[in-house]
């Protein structure tokens, strides 16, 4: 045992070390062996695998009451200063583990979607920077570490949508994608400043903690509520703080109307597809606002409820777009955009632990999702638009049977990981606001219908294109099928039948409805009896059945197919719809008229007044001018400069003496 508890330690104690391998890898990729397709890649992968192993060390040998933290001073000026550490809790121990594992099946499988690609080893320096990114940003232990690598993920997402550069829509998606969350990270530090600003005298007199840590976040604001005189609503208050954080946290997780870079990034290759919707770029927003939930669910702030109703409207305004997507990328990325919609409106209606819940069940079926899209455009030659498709389950089984996995699951069947999750986060609004869970309901018969038109459109029928489909390697299919295990028993570990252990091993207060002794089975059937339990199914049947109608057997109305009916009938909604309700064309109209006001003041501000007024006024203009009086003082006369010599001396005599 006594060997056992150093071995521990020594695992606690190098915990950061789980960010730094994937670190050394990009560097050693990037430096040295970038010449050498085989050892780059078996850096990336083992970096990736040596941290999932050393994350599972410590989850199995750590208990939920266990919190290790650990911080040095990067920064010192006066009293103020700022902390690097390294921070094992339950959080930060699942986020590890989801990172990891997801990031590793998608570095086996790039090597099998990039074979052919001329920048296959920077790909991999790059899915190493990145993975390294994510992982700094889970294990840190204050805001303004968490910053940094918040940025830094930015900068590798910038990176690898636009790793096909030389194709002018992923040059256009990376900036954009850029550009979006710089918006949403503006906020973050300006929220991050503020919170900074009203407890900094805190801080101070606690220095032996790092500033803004996470662990003395909620303290730290209520001193400044009742000791600072910081409001809890208004202008400059803690719930307007919180909305700051959390505008950055919309931006990373795509939330309206800072969703609209998701879709694009979909110009990139495919892992990063995956990696981003699964388990990084997007799953940061959400555990950020798991981090702060402390101080957004202080009594009399505001936030939560705001944060709640942005989550919900995400959700089912972005369902409305996955239903015309053509592209099958697009139509899953419009999916991740809802599925994060839930999350965030469960940790607006207090319940951050079932977020994470959804957030980790959500990872692994999306990432299959993603993969096994990647698997069928390669299997028919690079081809995206789902018209172009059909009949792909004769010619690729393991994709199609992985892909219904991940489509069952993300639709709601019962017992699959995304029925517990996503079905907890639908009770959860039923007993908290009763608007947004008919918000969310609805949202679930959406969800069904749009992943099984997806799912129909694809496998299902005659083959519509013009390649030649096929299976894809192992290097594919062994990541989709490692996949389906947890998409289909993962949400086993947050239901009664495992007594919601993963609810309470992120919060060990976490309180079900379910009575002490109560068997399982009777809770569940009893919780399923149920609005809250039934109607969310009787969405999933309707929607299914829906889907099945219109894709597979082609019901007709006015002897037309229904889709096509609908759209002649509905022609503007249908219109709205495929053009995602022209939001970009929004956001493009309002940035033109601002550059308009910006070239019209910059003409004036430029050319009038810097150029006009001081340059070849003052500058040109009245030097020429005091240079027309002092030449006159030039006669050639020693007796004149003598005198004026004299004068001066005179002059400075005077002021010495008077």
């Amino acid at each position: 045992m006594f060997w056992h508890r150093i071995s521990l330690m020594d695992n606690l104690n190098n915990a950061w070390l789980i960010a730094i391998y994937p670190l050394v890898s990009a560097a050693l990729i990037m430096f040295c062996t970038h010449k050498s397709r085989t050892i780059s890649r078996s850096l990336s992968i083992g970096a990736v695998a040596l941290g999932l192993i050393h994350s599972l060390i410590i989850f199995f040998n750590t208990s939920a009451s266990e919190v290790f933290e650990t911080n040095f001073t990067w920064i010192k000026a006066g009293n103020f200063h700022l902390d690097m550490g390294c921070i094992i809790d339950p959080l930060a121990i699942t986020m590890l583990l989801t990172v990891n594992l997801v990031s590793l099946l998608v570095q086996i499988y790039t090597h099998g979607y990039m074979d052919e690609d001329e920048g296959y080893t920077r790909f991999y320096s790059y899915l190493s920077l990145f993975t390294f990114s994510m992982l700094g940003l889970v294990i840190s232990t204050n805001l303004f570490q968490m910053y940094f690598f918040w940025e830094l993920v930015g900068v590798c997402s910038f990176l690898l949508i636009g790793f096909w550069w030389f194709k002018p829509s992923a040059a256009h998606a990376c900036k954009k994608a850029f550009v979006v969350n710089r918006v949403g990270d503006a906020g973050f530090l300006a929220g991050l400043v503020l919170l900074y600003n009203f407890t900094k005298d805190y801080w101070i007199s606690n220095s032996d903690t790092a500033t803004l840590a996470f662990s003395k976040l909620k303290t730290a604001a209520e001193w400044a509520v009742f000791s600072n005189n910081l409001e809890l609503t208004g202008l400059v208050s803690l719930t307007a703080i919180g909305l700051l954080i959390f505008m950055g946290a919309a931006a990373k997780s795509a939330q309206f109307p800072l969703h609209i870079w998701l879709p694009d990034a979909m110009e990139g290759p495919t892992p990063i597809s995956a990696l981003i919707h699964a388990a990084t770029m997007v799953a940061a927003g959400v555990y950020l606002v798991a981090r702060v939930f402390p101080i957004l669910s202080i009594p009399g702030a505001e936030a939560l409820n705001i944060i709640a109703w942005v989550g919900g409207i995400t959700a089912i305004f972005a369902a409305t777009i996955a239903f015309s997507q053509r592209d099958i990328k697009k139509a899953l990325a419009y999916s991740t955009c809802s599925q994060l919609g839930y999350m965030v409106m469960a940790a607006g209606l207090g319940a951050p632990v079932i977020a994470m819940f959804h957030l980790v069940t959500h990872a692994m079926f999306k990432a299959m999702l993603f993969l096994g899209s990647g698997s069928v455009i390669l299997g028919c030659h690079h081809e995206q638009d789902m018209n172009e498709m059909g009949g792909l389950r004769k010619h690729m089984p393991i994709t199609a049977i992985t892909f219904l996995i991940g489509t069952l699951s993300i639709a709601g069947f019962p017992m699959m990981a995304g029925f517990w999750s996503k079905d907890m986060i639908i009770a959860e609004a039923w007993h908290v606001s009763q608007p947004l869970f008919w918000i969310a309901t609805i949202t679930a018969f959406m969800t069904a219908f749009y992943m099984f038109r997806i799912y129909f459109k694809t496998f299902e029928g005659e083959y519509r294109g013009h390649a030649h489909p096929h299976e894809q390697p192992f290097s594919v299919t062994v990541p989709l099928m490692v996949l389906a295990i947890p998409s289909i028993i993962l949400g086993f570990w947050g239901s009664p039948f495992l007594n919601f252990s993963f609810q309470n091993y992120l919060d060990q207060h976490y309180h079900s409805h379910m009575a002490v002794g109560e068997a399982p089975l009777d809770f569940f059937l009893k919780e399923l009896s149920e609005p809250f339990g039934y109607l969310p199914f009787l969405a999933f049947l309707i929607g299914t059945a829906f889907a099945y109608l219109v894709y597979v057997q082609g019901i007709q109305v006015q002897g037309k197919p229904v889709n096509e009916w609908f759209r002649e009938k509905f022609a503007l909604v249908y219109k709205c719809s495929l053009n995602k309700w022209y939001i970009d064309e929004i956001y493009n109209f309002v940035v033109g008229i601002f550059m308009s006001i910006f070239r019209w003041t910059y003409k004036i501000f430029e050319r009038w007044i810097i150029e006009g007024l001081l340059i070849n006024g003052l500058a040109w203009r009245g030097s020429e001018a005091i240079g027309e009086v002092l030449k006159t003082q030039q006669s050639g006369k020693v007796q004149n400069y003598v005198l004026i010599m004299l004068g001066a001396v005179t002059l400075a005599v005077a002021c010495v003496i008077f």
